[in-house]
């Protein structure tokens, strides 16, 4: 897998980097190769074994397919009831882990124990942004117990809403690339945004949480039948069958939209972060499989999701965070499979390809009320109104 000139460069900036310091922030937004580029890094490490450290199944699966392709070895994987056998002969020399089991059993010391850090010369944190969590510092105090160690932090989304520094645990920025300069260069879709006002929508009251609007403050405006009614019907009209991903703040306004949305047409499920694994994989695949054309999630498509079928995000949970934005809205930015790396090598010709494909624009559905105090995010903020 020939990395793209834009990884190439991430690529030679994190070896640089990691010349003068131990730790590094790379920063590509999603649809972009994030794992692609950190899977050359641990195929062309010349000492040591490489632990790759995400918090989803879904990033665990995708790190592990991606590094066997560009490695020609399979990983090995830490993962529940799947554990890495230390005391074989023969070892993989990736291994990747998730961050849960790494920090579970072996009498509450975490099966990272059983690892050796000084057999580590690389550790890398897929989707660093949440590198502030306890869970993730007791990974990465564990592994920097090999002084010569170098860390890798791996995000789309480098400005947590916390305000959280990851300038904190990281060095230095290594190599960034921004969702607007993938979008001008032909990799990414472009966007377009569509705003739908709904009368009496107020979030004005919501509280302000971490940052962010109040989850159940939130969730009490979104879950009126007006409010409902008043998404649902424009989302049908304007998606006009094309395959859409729609985000909502809790539970019940999953369960009573996909309700309403099917009254009209069978056409929506929903998903969470607590459905079954096996009904979890069930539903990704039909949707993938296009068995269905709006899935409705709450909170647990942000990361690790692939679609490159995803033509209308349905905002229908605003947020003040522009790192949870971007993750919401990286989930359809990819264009068509095989549209732009078999086009020319200009950015030219790639947007051109993008253009003439039966997915030329990504299109974000948002919905205004009053907003109150409340700066909420849009495709303005990101994009500098282009």
């Amino acid at each position: 897998m020939k990395p793209r000139p834009y990884q190439d460069e991430a690529i030679n900036s994190v070896c640089e980097s990691f010349r003068h310091h131990q730790s590094a922030l790379l920063v590509l937004p999603t649809g972009t190769g994030k794992t692609v580029v950190f899977s050359h890094l641990a195929d062309i490490a010349k000492q040591g074994r490489v632990m790759v450290v995400a918090h989803r199944e879904e990033l665990i699966d995708q790190a592990a397919d991606k590094i066997m392709t560009i490695t020609g070895q399979p990983p090995e994987i830490e993962m529940a009831e799947r554990s890495v056998d230390t005391m074989q002969f023969h070892q993989s020399k990736v291994i990747v882990a998730s961050v849960q089991t790494l920090i579970a059993g072996m009498g509450g010391k975490g099966r990272m124990t059983k690892f050796n850090p000084n057999d580590f010369s690389l550790l890398v944190f897929d989707e660093a942004h949440h590198i502030g969590a306890k869970s993730w510092q007791r990974v990465l105090d564990w592994f920097k117990g090999n002084p010569s160690l170098k860390v890798l932090g791996v995000t789309a989304t480098p400005n947590r809403h916390d305000k959280l520094a990851l300038g904190e645990w990281f060095d230095t920025v290594a190599y960034e690339y921004t969702l607007e300069t993938a979008i001008n260069d032909g990799w990414l879709v472009p966007i377009q945004q569509r705003v739908v006002e709904i009368q009496g929508l107020d979030y004005s009251a919501i509280r302000t949480t971490a940052g962010d609007l109040n989850s159940k403050d939130l969730a009490d405006v979104m879950e009126q039948e007006h409010h409902l009614h008043s998404i649902a019907t424009p989302t049908l009209e304007i998606a006009d069958g094309r395959k859409a991903l729609m985000f909502v703040p809790s539970v019940k306004c999953a369960e009573r939209m996909c309700e309403i949305l099917n009254r009209h047409k069978d056409c929506a499920r929903w998903i969470c972060g607590k459905t079954p694994k096996p009904e979890r994989r069930g539903l990704i695949s039909g949707y993938a499989n296009d068995e269905f054309q709006i899935m409705v999630n709450v909170g647990c498509l942000t990361e690790g999701f692939d679609d490159p079928g995803i033509e209308l995000i349905i905002m229908a949970r605003p947020t003040k965070s522009t790192s949870l934005w971007m993750q919401m809205v990286g989930r359809g930015t990819r264009p068509l499979s095989g549209v732009v790396d078999t086009a020319s090598d200009s950015s030219g010709g790639r947007r051109a390809a993008i253009a003439r494909s039966d997915k030329p624009t990504l299109e974000i559905l948002d919905f205004s009320g009053n907003a109150g105090r409340h700066k909420l995010v849009s495709a303005f903020d990101v994009l500098g109104g282009r």
